[in-house]
């Protein structure tokens, strides 16, 4: 029973930082951290972690090419384990595709509307 309501306060820990608690469950965790010190050491542990990921936002983005290099180093340490072959629609752009496509299509009604038994003509 004790673990739940630990699970419980340790819920609340972001909403405590980031001040959107409501006032009863505020002073109740702020007490509970006072007496506990196992929720307190996760709260710290919160903080900790929360303060190194606003530090985080003044560094300079990731080259541009980065993940293609990322995936190509993998590629070859991996021997083509991981990123194997591609399939036809990443190798191949969808606006390609979808020309061809319509272009077979248009294709197959030129030969229909043309053909002497083809169900396209209006008058037989």
């Amino acid at each position: 029973m004790e673990a739940e309501a630990h699970e419980e306060y340790e819920a609340q820990f972001s909403d405590l930082h980031d001040g959107t608690l409501a006032e009863p469950a505020r002073s109740a965790l702020l007490g509970h951290l006072e007496t506990c010190a196992a929720c307190k050491a996760s709260y710290a542990e919160l903080e900790q972690t929360l303060a190194a990921l606003t530090s985080m936002k003044g560094k300079p983005p990731a080259p541009e090419q980065f993940t293609e290099q990322v995936t190509e180093t993998i590629h070859k340490r991996s021997a083509g384990r991981f990123f194997g072959r591609k399939t036809l629609g990443d190798r191949v752009p969808f606006g390609v595709l979808l020309i061809v496509a319509l272009a077979v299509l248009v294709t197959i009604a030129v030969v229909l509307w043309g053909s002497s038994t083809g169900s396209l003509r209006l008058g037989h």
